[in-house]
């Protein structure tokens, strides 16, 4: 939805695009977030305090 988006109002195309929930999926894994797949394959805990933040606001 987002790509369709970005390409109808602002004329940008993505190309090579990784979408991370659809390798969690072929390696059918228990869930489909980013973090949970950093934490299984690089033991790495993601900080998600900025998660919701606005990033206009600077």
């Amino acid at each position: 939805m987002d790509i369709e988006w970005l390409q109808r109002d602002l004329g940008l195309y993505v190309v090579n695009m990784f979408d991370t929930g659809q390798a969690a999926r072929v390696l059918n894994c228990a869930r489909f977030s980013l973090a949970y797949l950093l934490q299984q394959y690089c033991d790495v805990d993601s900080d998600k305090q900025y998660q919701m933040a606005d990033w206009r606001i600077r």
